[in-house]
């Protein structure tokens, strides 16, 4: 039998990884978990694939753990005529109104109030391919300068990095999520934008004596103030680097993942390291050197498992990516006693 990594990799689901072949696959080259993205897919998708993983793992007599990550509260763009291809200096209203989006009027799902968004706020979209600058209101949207122009696409993720809006940690959406994960006896609950202990004090309070492990997604300026105590109610905490690097200045992002896979490393909390650990391989039968560095300095470090996202879950390569990613971890191991 192969020697097993001591680093475990995480394997998000997706369009690319459905079959029952490349799902095998990837537990042969080297996959110890998979994540079930709450944000997208339906019901049936998901129990048909819980039901593949559990039947490849007695077949095969594996363990393949099943972590499943809620969306949270995620402020989205809406439905869209067509897409909007924006320029930089053009000009755009963010409406609250439910409505059909087209030319210079785009609806966006915040339903706070506005005023708690001031003029000169910049706004991400769509992991910050897009940015756009407030430059007035109205009662119910915002005037905005674009900064960064790409094509907008409906449903895309919006980021406000330094604005405190109010919103309940858990949403209807999640607690119908966390019914399921109950009833299917998932391993692992990821909770996205944590801010604080109370988020995690929620969730725990919902699972009540459950033995599914919380994992709290830190991807916020709050919840990295708020490292210690997250810590201490969680029974781990995902480094999400995506939102993060949006939400600091992307310098700081390296020595924000160090200081919190040290601090889990000294409280024994598992730690996962996230996003964009080996992107170009979407695409690419092979990683670019620096992302090969980047899981290797995070085995380093002392995280417990990497995370593949787009790579597995919508890439070309999902197999390869995950033997890629199972050598780099082996290798890194056995040089670094």
């Amino acid at each position: 039998m192969k020697k097993r990594a001591k680093t475990k990799i995480i394997c998000t689901l997706g369009p690319a990884s459905t079959s029952q072949t490349v799902l095998r696959n990837m537990m042969l080259a080297g996959m110890d978990v998979v994540r079930l993205n709450f944000s997208h897919g339906s019901i049936p998708h998901r129990l048909e694939r819980i039901k593949t993983i559990r039947k490849l793992n007695k077949q095969y007599r594996r363990s393949i753990k099943i972590l499943g990550d809620l969306e949270g509260y995620r402020i989205r763009i809406g439905r869209l005529k067509f897409p909007v291809d924006l320029k930089k200096k053009d000009k755009l209203w963010l409406t609250q109104k439910d409505t059909i989006g087209e030319g210079d009027l785009i609806p966006f799902d915040y339903q706070g109030n506005l005023s708690l968004i001031k003029t000169g706020q910049l706004i991400f979209i769509d992991d910050g391919n897009i940015c756009l600058k407030v430059i007035g209101r109205s009662k119910s949207a915002l005037k905005t300068e674009v900064v960064v122009g790409a094509k907008l696409k409906q449903h895309k993720g919006i980021n406000m990095p330094g604005t405190k809006l109010k919103f309940s940690s858990l949403t209807d959406k999640d607690r119908e999520n966390i019914r399921f994960c109950l009833k299917q006896r998932l391993d692992f609950i990821a909770q996205s934008f944590v801010r604080n202990k109370d988020d995690i004090l929620k969730i725990r309070k919902f699972l009540k004596n459950s033995e599914i492990k919380v994992i709290a997604k830190i991807e916020n300026r709050e919840g990295i103030k708020n490292i210690d105590s997250i810590i201490e109610v969680s029974d781990g905490i995902m480094i999400a680097r995506g939102d993060m690097g949006i939400s600091i200045p992307m310098y700081e992002v390296p020595i924000v993942q160090k200081r919190i896979i040290k601090k889990c490393n000294q409280a024994g909390k598992l730690v996962i390291t996230a996003t964009q650990m080996l992107e170009s391989m979407t695409e690419n039968h092979l990683p670019t050197r620096a992302e090969a560095t980047d899981v290797a300095n995070a085995v380093l470090d002392g995280t417990d498992y990497v995370m593949l996202s787009g790579e597995t879950a919508v890439g070309q390569y999902p197999v390869e990516t995950v033997k890629t990613m199972d050598q780099i971890i082996k290798f890194t191991e056995h040089h670094a006693k």
